[in-house]
């Protein structure tokens, strides 16, 4: 029986995922706008998909994250005015045997069944947007007419087409062509999630803590008050999520407004930068008021049971054994530490989720402890359980041992929450 996973009231199918180009760690998407229902009743329907709005909305992660949770392929161009119809079709090229043909991401992407996403749409040359209509219609179809046998390529019946689209007064844009534009059975309109939605991405991606902080907030706040000024046609700029978590990020090391201005504010004009910079002295505490603080963590000895920490790390052989279930993490409890991370599976990465530590391996002891233990030597290695982030609710073996590898670096990446 093949697998499916449920979008809203949409059944999807799960694909073999032997794609190269199924995406990885997409993370989660927290839906907004009803745009992952919609864009899951296109795919469903097989329906070519334009999705419209400011970037940093949302619109190329969504389809990302789609494509990862039906494990199909996805490739992504970017159609700037630089962007010719070869690269997309394909290609005749000259070697000492001769000439020899090599199809284009669109090409291989209809081959293979794969999804494409058409970025920029409005800022194509008028010769790519040519080469798009035919494919568009039910019988959509390729044709290649530099080959000499003018092959015609059909599109697999897993093909899915998207295209995304900024506003049109965005620099380099161009008045969508009104005959390809019909041929998108469905026009999404992404706009900026609310002020709790975007406290919720802060928080899938940066832990519960920063996104429950006065800085968070207040940023959150501030962004929404550019982006009404923007719709009302009163300034040129809006801060988007993406500016808000890039601030973020920064704030940890610096004051917000110090922070706001790499992220985001000196990318505009002189006099836009200055009026930023105005405000939020207004609304942005400054690191002395701000809840969230990171203390820098130095060595194992730091790491307490029932204190919270964030990791930062994309360390390969720190974590092993990621899971949610609860048998799982009784026999590390109860097991030796050896034994298990020799049978346990070595994680990629798990950056900026919050833990917490249940239990701690002792150097002398052959079993992880509940209690912090002052001669049962140097602190090897910790079960811990996530509780904020992409594996909340989830538990792991944090290893940090001089002996194992890189496992040490670690320590220079984990923060306590204070």
């Amino acid at each position: 029986m093949a697998k499916t996973i449920k979008i809203g009231k949409i059944e999807l199918d799960v694909a073999d995922g032997s794609s190269p180009h199924v995406p990885k760690n997409s993370g989660k998407f927290i839906e907004h706008g009803e745009i992952l229902k919609t864009l899951a009743i296109g795919v469903s329907n097989n329906l070519p998909i334009i999705l419209m709005g400011e970037s940093g909305s949302g619109k190329t992660s969504a389809i990302r994250y789609l494509a990862e949770q039906t494990q199909n392929g996805l490739r992504r161009v970017n159609l700037n005015g630089g962007t010719t119809a070869d690269e997309l079709i394909g290609r005749l090229l000259m070697n000492d045997k001769g000439t020899y043909w090599v199809d284009g991401v669109l090409t291989e992407a209809m081959r293979r069944g794969e999804w494409i996403v058409l970025d920029e749409i409005n800022a194509a040359l008028p010769e790519v947007l040519f080469v798009l209509q035919p494919i568009m219609d039910d019988d959509g179809f390729l044709v290649l007419n530099e080959k000499d046998d003018k092959e015609i390529v059909r599109k697999h019946p897993n093909f899915r087409l998207f295209a995304t689209c900024n506003p049109p007064e965005y620099a380099g844009t161009k008045e969508m062509n009104k005959a390809l534009l019909s041929r998108f059975a469905i026009c999404i309109n992404a706009e900026f999630p609310p002020a709790d939605k975007e406290l919720e991405i802060i928080e899938n991606h940066l832990g519960n803590a920063i996104a429950q902080s006065q800085m968070a907030i207040k940023l959150v706040g501030m962004a929404n008050e550019t982006r009404q000024s923007k719709e009302a046609g009163n300034a040129d700029y809006a801060i988007n999520t993406r500016d808000i978590l890039n601030t973020l990020r920064l704030a940890e090391f610096m004051e917000p407004i110090e922070a706001l201005a790499l992220a985001f504010s000196n990318k505009l004009d002189s006099i836009d930068n200055k009026a930023i910079r105005t405000t939020a002295k207004l609304h942005l505490p400054s690191n002395k008021t701000k809840n969230a603080q990171r203390v820098k963590i130095n060595q194992p000895a730091e790491i307490i049971i029932g204190r919270r920490y964030i990791l930062d790390a994309d360390l390969r052989g720190a974590y092993f054994g990621l899971t949610d279930q609860p048998q799982t993490v009784d026999v590390w409890k109860n097991g030796d530490l050896g034994t298990i991370i020799q049978s346990a599976e070595k994680e990629d990465s798990i950056k900026g989720d919050e833990f917490m530590v249940d239990m701690t391996y002792y150097e002398k002891e052959n079993t992880a402890s509940d209690k912090e233990i002052a001669d049962a030597g140097a602190k090897v290695a910790s079960i811990i359980t996530f509780t904020a982030g992409q594996s909340k609710g989830k538990s792991t073996i944090l290893v940090h041992h001089p002996e194992l590898g890189d496992s040490m670096k670690i320590i220079e990446q984990i923060y306590e929450i204070s």
